[in-house]
């Protein structure tokens, strides 16, 4: 039996494709997802997709669309000296070129020159490509998979057991990244700098474990003291994630045996200090997934990525805004600074002239000096913008429309107009509830 090229959203449900060559995902809520090659998105969200249901490309309806997930790329995004954001919540990877009294120039990666209202801007980091990703993941065939996982777009839990990979050596200063999804009851742990796959035996290792008990951080040692809990959240607990998932980020600084963990873009804690009782620093160079609850239980893990976690302006970038009436400027040394961003000015490094209130006649201060300006004003209430599109590595626009076609995606934004972006670059578009 034939299926007809057109399949109308009423008769959607419950239809899913697998195919790991057709790598895009159409979900179309409650009624079910598609997955194939998608050919075009017209400008009021119709989608053509080519998949193995039909010889003739699929044509979706789009006024239910819920989400499309793109092909990863295996390849690490370009990157940026610099990371806007705006008051509206988008997030953009950028190349400052100067900024005056109203307006911010830069160049990007994925969608070249623009400008920016400097009223828009929420805040502007500094010195970004220091972090350099030094792998980004999981592909297939990269991860020893053994019986309690397999892999199908993601790492995939399926009994009690491990995952795990050798990165050969680990950086001096690092981040992890990764996301976890689970169906039935949450219950991972995440080893890294580890010598052992599972943390058995004799094994020197930092993991992150998560069950309903909540989220804890800990060092497990060769020494007397073979375990010891260096951060935990009791109230932390898959029941108040909605939606199953959660987004973490470790950060590892040897030399200081300092880390930091955010989940979900929060910080949940940036000064975690590893005891020198401890014993020395895990040196391994195994990253490990362990699936510590039943079979009957899921647990996906995609957006791996390790970083190299450049020092610079690292730790100023997470410091605090203090001030929304004024701009505020934290440097490399997280020293503070409160008054007026009088402008950016192109050069071998960036000039940034800022004025305070004990400096009226200030002397410009080289871009390589600066981690972090907040920009004076309150951030957005709440978005209007129906469309949110997250790059491929990072970075988040929200759009109030968008098409594709012969692999470039078109969208307007609400402040930098009309946008060209190829959809290589493009790893999600979600319509926002």
């Amino acid at each position: 039996m034939s299926i007809p090229p057109f399949i109308p959203f009423t008769i959607a449900s419950g239809l899913i494709v697998s195919c790991v060559v057709c790598a895009d995902e159409v979900s179309l809520g409650a009624r079910g997802k598609v997955t194939g090659t998608i050919e075009s998105v017209s400008a009021d969200q119709n989608i053509s997709l080519r998949s193995s249901l039909s010889t003739e490309p699929l044509q979706l309806r789009g006024d239910e669309l819920e989400s499309i997930v793109f092909e990863k790329s295996n390849t690490p995004p370009a990157h940026t000296n610099n990371i806007l954001f705006l008051k509206n919540g988008d997030v953009l990877p950028i190349n400052v070129e100067q900024l005056d009294e109203k307006t911010l120039s830069f160049d990007s990666p994925w969608s070249g020159k623009k400008s920016v209202a400097r009223g828009a801007i929420d805040s502007l980091h500094f010195g970004t490509m220091e972090n350099m990703v030094i792998y980004q993941g999981p592909n297939q065939n990269e991860w020893q998979i053994g019986k309690a996982w397999k892999f199908d777009k993601g790492l995939v839990s399926q009994a009690w057991g491990s995952v795990h990979r050798d990165f050969e050596e680990l950086p001096e200063r690092y981040i992890l990244q990764f996301t976890v999804e689970w169906t039935g009851n949450a219950g991972m742990k995440c080893l890294f700098a580890s010598t052992t796959a599972d943390g058995g035996g004799l094994t020197d290792c930092y993991f992150l474990q998560f069950n309903s008990g909540g989220l804890e951080l800990k060092r497990q040692s060769t020494g007397a003291k073979k375990y010891t809990s260096l951060a935990s959240f009791n109230d932390f607990t898959p029941d108040i994630l909605e939606d199953s998932k959660m987004a973490v980020e470790l950060r590892v600084d040897r030399g200081n045996r300092l880390l930091q963990l955010a989940v979900n873009g929060k910080q949940l804690r940036n000064n975690i200090i590893d005891p020198a009782e401890t014993g020395p620093m895990p040196s391994g160079h195994l990253i490990s997934f362990v699936c510590t609850s039943g079979s009957e239980d899921r647990h996906t893990i995609t957006d791996i990525r390790l970083s190299n976690w450049g020092s610079a302006s690292a730790e100023a970038r997470m410091e605090k805004r203090t001030d929304t009436k004024r701009d505020v400027l934290f440097d490399i040394e997280s020293n503070r600074s409160s008054g007026t961003l009088r402008s950016i000015k192109a050069g071998e490094d960036l000039q940034v002239l800022f004025e305070n209130p004990h400096d009226p006649s200030p002397k410009p201060l080289p871009g390589s000096k600066v981690a972090v300006i907040y920009f004076a004003g309150e951030k957005a209430k709440k978005l209007s913008q129906p469309y949110q599109l997250k790059l491929q590595g990072s970075g988040t626009l929200h759009v109030d429309s968008f098409s594709l076609a012969d692999g470039v995606l078109r969208a307007s934004h609400p402040e930098l107009g009309e946008l060209e972006i190829a959809a290589s670059l493009i790893s999600e578009i979600t319509r926002i509830p």
